[in-house]
């Protein structure tokens, strides 16, 4: 070691880990061990790992007298002090950092540089034993890391996957926006297949290489046959192994996902791959609704669609993660023409936008048919997003996405287009970067026509636009303030929806969201006191985890701990006082808890409260529900606490939930239990069912007017759904014409586009 410390190469290895070490420390979610640490050191040290273990063969020529064993040790343990450096800053740095899950963020540092280290630093030996030019075999070493790096990015580029395992650059996971990532058993069978390639390389030098002259001769490897022998061998079990990567989780392709899947069917445009138990007609409506979805971004954006779409949805975001490396994060290769996606409610309410990201490839530069600099090398989010949000324009939660935007201006935390140009993007909260690009766009295509996004995608912001951008943008703020009207309720789910910050801002995100998916489960199961242990966890690393709070809040009060229960309702309100509609879901969750205890007056004044409150429309529709309940005979109460506040422990399924709404029907005259049935079964895409359900319920009239809106609205959807477009189309019209909010009309003429698209094709 102390003779590998004389190098130069060495000490200018020290001093960059050193800084990058330093540096990371400087970025919350960079600034301890950690995936996105782990990653970092697993680019950046391999090349030097490999430089050094050249220069110390040349080192121990120089000096004779040692073995390639002693030289593959010295270069080794000097890659790995290397590494040393950074890794000792990570955990110092833990002193003023939280330390989110510390064993976890060392195994992926131990799994991504520490491998790629120990192979980076075999692989220099071996390179520098056999190459006798020193500044050759130095420059081989330090590109096979980067050559073999670029290979995962051509993975990435060739395939579906937007993951990749590499042998040096260790795990990459796919997005920035799934913060849900753990040492999975895929990673640790790959750094087996590591080791293995670390094996063949040591017994390959050890039946190779002379000591003392540290060349290669052929009369050592006779000698050495055995060590030759299980050189080769394990050189074979290492292709074997990258051959059979797809079944251990490596890699993939488009074969092996739909092999997985198990399901295709083509359309007009599209050809979508599904899971096999998917119902076949299920499957025509997810056919349908992607051509209509590649018609309508072609006449959006005046471009046509060369090649057939292929549209990937699979099971759960756990088997997307696995197969394709997104979790919850819908993603879109326009190169590809691709979309991946997780099977959700129909019409699916993201393949408009991932869809339009395939057709505004047809404008796109590159190789990667995106807008950004350098051929697209370089991307530009603000550009390729807010273009999504602008054509696929929709509603969320009633709002238009220039509400959300004006919104955001009256709560002064929008950000500046200035602030989101280019990479910068992924530096914002991406609610919020999305909100404000995707407001934007759309209103210069209203403004200037959709050339707009044309001369976007090709030119970019400065060249683009036919006037500074500082200037549009204050006039886009003016038409914002002055003619984008907010109903009463906007505010509220603004600040809910915008209150966190981006991921490189967050607190222990993956730690966070590995914890949340084991809530989710806690819940599903009915355990509330595993709940309240998860939720109390989460809050120590994060007490700003607001919507946590709510939920501990639901599961003291289930559990009849009412003065804990109110404690924390107590540190929602504040000060500070977290988002309102975040308080207003604990509240209620205090008052379900008491309406199932029998508490009726107490529950009665806790949702008065909340129906004075600005609630969006399906909130204030479920709070209506749960009051009728309370106002209700005994029968109607009873079968309406057991469907909307199943008993602790409980979970409703659909059999539970039909076995109540048919109690409810047998305890009232109206169309309330229609109603509900009607639900269950457009849920589950049976319109058949459906349909005689939600005209009754329509006729028997409902106890409120929320109800009915969104009985009508159901009506329109369910009529489509059975193939009626005439009556689908007259009830749309209809739903257009009496709408009071903009989210609704947007919400309309978009089904008037599909049944006029229907009737065409």
């Amino acid at each position: 070691m102390r003779r590998a410390l004389r190098l130069r190469s060495v000490r200018a290895a020290l001093i960059v880990a050193g800084l990058a070490g330093l540096a990371l420390c400087l970025a919350p979610l960079l600034g301890a061990p950690g995936i996105e640490s782990a990653l970092v050191l697993g680019v950046l040290l391999p090349p030097f790992a490999g430089a050094i273990g050249v220069r110390i063969v040349d080192q121990a020529r120089s000096e004779g007298g040692r073995t390639i064993g002693e030289v593959l040790e010295a270069a080794t343990a000097t890659g790995l002090l290397v590494l040393a450096v950074p890794t000792a800053l990570l955990l110092l740095n833990l002193i003023r950092v939280p330390a989110c899950a510390p064993l976890e963020g060392l195994g992926f540092l131990a799994l991504g540089p520490g491998f790629a280290v120990l192979l980076a630093s075999a692989a220099g030996v071996a390179i520098g034993a056999l190459v006798p030019r020193v500044r050759l075999a130095t420059t081989l070493a330090v590109l096979l890391p980067i050559g073999a790096d670029l290979g995962e990015v051509w993975g990435f580029y060739a395939s579906p996957a937007v993951y990749c395992y590499g042998h040096f650059g260790g795990y990459f996971p796919g997005t920035l926006y799934d913060p849900d990532i753990t040492i999975s058993l895929a990673y640790a069978s790959f750094r087996v297949l590591t080791l293995v390639w670390w094996l063949a390389i040591v017994a390959g030098l050890g039946a190779l290489i002379a000591p003392g002259s540290l060349r290669a001769r052929w009369s050592v490897t006779r000698a050495r046959l055995p060590l030759a022998l299980a050189a080769l061998g394990l050189a074979a079990l290492g292709f074997a192994g990258e051959g059979e990567g797809h079944h251990l989780g490596h890699w993939s392709t488009a074969g092996t996902i739909e092999e997985a899947l198990g399901g295709r069917l083509s359309g007009e445009r599209c050809d979508v791959v599904y899971p096999r138990e998917t119902p076949r007609e299920d499957a025509r409506r997810l056919v349908a609704d992607c051509d209509f979805r590649v018609r309508r971004s072609e006449q959006e954006l005046g471009v046509t669609q060369a090649q057939r779409v292929t549209a990937f949805f699979f099971r759960s975001a756990d088997e997307k993660r696995r197969l394709m490396g997104a979790s919850n994060t819908y993603v879109a290769k326009p190169w590809r023409n691709e979309v991946y996606l997780q099977i959700s409610e129909w019409p699916h309410p993201v393949l408009f936008h991932e869809i339009v990201h395939v057709v505004a490839g047809n404008i796109g530069r590159g190789p990667f048919r995106i807008a950004g600099r350098a051929s697209g090398f370089v991307p530009d989010p603000a550009v390729i997003e807010g273009t999504a949000v602008a054509v696929a324009w929709g509603e969320r939660e009633g709002l238009t996405p220039h509400q959300w935007a004006r919104a955001m201006l009256e709560m002064e935390v929008a950000p500046s287009l200035e602030s989101v140009r280019g990479l910068a993007f992924l530096l914002q909260s991406s609610s919020r970067a999305y909100t404000v690009t995707g407001s934007f766009v759309r209103w210069l295509m209203d403004t200037q026509g959709r050339d707009v996004v044309r001369r976007l995608y090709l030119y970019g912001w400065d060249e683009a636009l036919d006037r500074p951008l500082a200037e549009l943008e204050a006039e886009w703020q003016r038409f914002l303030r002055e003619d984008v009207e907010l109903p009463p309720e906007a505010r509220a789910l603004a600040e809910a929806r915008f209150e966190q910050p981006g991921i490189w801002g967050q607190i222990c995100p993956h730690r966070i969201a590995n914890l949340r998916a084991l809530l989710a489960g806690d819940l599903a199961a009915g355990d509330d006191e595993a709940a309240t242990e998860t939720c109390r966890e989460i809050l120590a690393l994060d007490e700003g985890q607001a919507g946590t709070r709510a939920v501990l809040v639901s599961v003291l009060a289930r559990d009849g701990e009412d003065e804990a229960a109110r404690q924390e309702l107590a540190a929602l309100v504040g000060p500070p006082m977290a988002a309102r509609p975040i308080v207003w879901r604990a509240q209620q969750g205090l008052a379900d808890a008491l309406f199932w205890d029998g508490r009726e007056e107490e529950a009665a004044a806790i949702y008065d409260a909340l129906l004075e409150e600005p609630m969006d429309p399906d909130g204030r529709r479920q709070i209506e529900t749960r009051r009728l309940a309370l106002d209700a005979d005994a029968a109607t109460q009873d079968a309406l606490r057991h469907l909307l506040v199943p008993p602790v422990g409980q979970t409703n399924d659909a059999a539970t939930s039909m076995e109540s709404i048919a109690a409810l029907e047998r305890a009232r005259d109206d169309g309330l239990a229609d109603y509900l049935a009607a639900r269950q079964m457009m849920f589950r895409q049976r319109f058949d069912l459906a349909r005689p359900r939600i005209e009754a319920a329509l006729a028997r009239g409902l106890p409120a007017e929320s109800m009915a809106r969104e009985a009508r609205r159901m009506d329109a959807i369910i009529a489509f759904g059975a193939g009626d477009l005439d009556g689908s189309a007259t009830r749309w019209r209809a739903l257009l014409r009496d709408a009071d909010a903009e989210g609704r009309r947007v919400e309309a003429r978009d089904w008037l586009a599909r049944v006029r698209d229907s009737r065409a094709n």
